[in-house]
């Protein structure tokens, strides 16, 4: 399955599922006006049990508290559910968020770019 949802008010969101994983790259802003629609795509899929959710966040320019507070209710759910999510290829600015907030214990986090071969 391969969906993307272009300019949404500055977020592209990609979302592909490959051998019972589910890869999504974000690029743009995760902000009011954008993050209903990440988390429209990201609650539905942390409410399956044992899903493998993986966000590419490399290309995400802003986060704002409501794009903080997606990632905050979907991480709950997944930890809920026995769900993994892992952000990869944070940037500094967006480490610095999750890591103030206390998001960062939550997270599974990898700056490998190998991660996600299908975004490479």
């Amino acid at each position: 399955m391969s969906m993307s949802m272009g300019n949404v008010m500055d977020l592209k969101i990609t979302h592909e599922k490959l051998n019972g994983t589910h890869y999504l790259e974000l690029v743009g802003e995760v902000q009011s006006y954008t993050a209903p629609k990440l988390k429209k795509i990201l609650v539905p899929l942390s409410e399956k049990t044992k899903q493998d959710i993986i966000i590419d966040v490399e290309k995400i320019d802003f986060i704002d508290s409501v794009g903080l507070g997606v990632f905050a209710g979907v991480l709950r759910s997944t930890k809920r559910n026995n769900c993994t999510l892992m952000l990869r290829g944070m940037s500094n600015r967006v480490r610095r968020l999750f890591e103030v907030t206390g998001l960062i214990e939550m997270v599974e986090s990898s700056k490998n770019k190998k991660t996600i071969e299908t975004f490479a």
